[in-house]
C-alpha cells in the first residue's frame, strides 16, 4: 500500500470514527422532538376533555392557523380560543380521541404530524372523525402547531338502525313492592350496540343479573338483542316496533340445556323519556307454560349534577 492510499484510508477511517456519533446524536434528537409532539397531542387531549379553550389555544403559535371540516379558517391564538370555547358551550361534556399516524422533520425547527381525532359528544350523536394535518414550529426550545387543516372522514357505524332506541340509555330503578330491578344502558363499540346490565334484588340481595347487547341484525333486517345472565343461561330476542313501543320475540336456553321463549314488551308511554315498563307473556320452559309476568315500571335515575 503506498503513502496516498494510507492517506485516504486514514481520512475515511477518521470520517467513520466521527459519523457514528454525529449520527446517534441527530437520531436522539429527534426522538426527543417526536417525543415532545407527541406530548403535546396528549396535552391537547386532556384540555379537549376538560373543556379548556384558553389551553388548547396556548398550543399554536401566536399568529397559528386552523382550517376546519368545512373550510372555515381561524387565524391568531384569541380566535382559536373563541372557536373552542363555543364549541364546548354546544357541546358539553364532549370528548376525543387522538392516533397519531407519522411525523416527519422536513427541516430541524419543523415537524408534520399527520392522523386521525376522534370526537365523541355526550349526546345521542354519534362519534364523528377528521383526518388532520399539523405543521408544528420550534420556537424558544418549545414545539407549537403553526397550522392545523382538518377534513371529515365516515365512521361506519349501525347508530342509524338504533336510533329509535337512543332514549333509553342511561340508569333505571323500578317502582312499587316486590323484586327491585336496577338497569343500566349505555352505547358501546362506534353506537352500533346498546349495552345492558341489569340486576334484581330480593330483600337487598341479588337473586339474578346479567348483560344484554342490542344491535342490528342486517340478515333480519330487524333488531336482535343477545342476552347473558349470571345462571348461565342465555336468549336471543327479535324486537318489532309496536304501537306501545317494542315487541320482543326470545329464546334461549337454561344452563342445563332446557329451552327457553317469551314474548317480551317494551312498553314507552308516549312523550315520556324517564319512565318505561316491562312484561313478559307466552313463557315457557321447556314443555312447561309459565304465567305472565305482571307490568315492572321502571323510572330513570336522575343524574346529579
Amino acid at each position: 500500500m503506498n503513502r496516498i492510499q494510507l492517506l485516504a484510508l486514514g481520512v475515511a477511517l477518521a470520517i467513520t470514527a466521527g459519523a457514528g456519533p454525529a449520527k446517534d446524536a441527530d437520531k436522539s434528537a429527534r426522538a426527543a422532538d417526536e417525543a415532545a409532539i407527541r406530548a403535546s397531542a396528549a396535552q391537547f387531549v386532556k384540555a379537549f376533555k376538560k373543556g379548556d379553550a384558553k389551553a388548547i389555544a396556548s398550543l399554536w403559535t401566536e399568529n397559528g392557523t386552523l382550517a376546519d371540516e368545512q373550510g372555515q379558517m381561524f387565524k391568531g391564538r384569541a380566535a382559536i380560543e373563541a372557536e373552542y370555547a363555543a364549541f364546548f358551550k354546544d357541546h358539553p361534556g364532549v370528548r376525543m380521541d387522538v392516533a397519531i399516524q407519522s411525523i416527519e422533520f422536513p427541516a430541524p425547527t419543523m415537524a408534520v404530524e399527520d392522523g386521525i381525532a376522534r370526537v365523541v359528544a355526550k349526546e345521542g350523536d354519534p362519534p364523528v372523525a377528521s383526518r388532520y394535518t399539523a405543521i408544528h414550529l420550534l420556537q424558544d426550545g418549545k414545539w407549537l402547531m403553526a397550522t392545523v387543516r382538518e377534513s371529515s372522514i365516515d365512521l361506519p357505524s349501525n347508530y342509524s338502525h338504533l336510533r329509535e332506541l337512543d332514549w333509553l340509555v342511561g340508569t333505571w330503578d323500578s317502582t312499587g313492592d316486590g323484586p327491585t330491578v336496577h338497569t343500566k344502558i349505555r352505547w358501546i363499540a362506534n353506537r352500533s350496540f346498546l349495552e345492558r346490565e341489569y340486576s334484581v334484588r330480593e330483600n337487598g340481595v341479588v337473586v339474578s343479573s346479567g348483560t344484554q347487547i342490542i344491535g342490528w341484525d342486517p340478515q333480519a333486517e330487524q333488531i336482535r338483542s343477545w342476552t347473558f345472565d349470571s345462571s348461565g343461561g342465555h336468549g336471543t330476542g327479535l324486537w318489532t316496533g309496536s304501537p306501545d313501543g317494542w315487541r320482543i320475540e326470545t329464546t334461549g336456553m337454561l344452563a342445563d340445556g332446557t329451552p327457553t321463549s317469551s314474548r317480551d314488551l317494551l312498553i314507552r308511554v308516549p312523550d315520556e323519556d324517564d319512565v318505561l315498563g316491562w312484561r313478559s307473556t307466552d313463557r315457557t320452559v321447556g314443555t312447561t307454560e309459565l304465567p305472565d309476568t305482571g307490568e315492572v315500571v321502571l323510572d330513570r335515575v336522575q343524574q346529579k349534577h
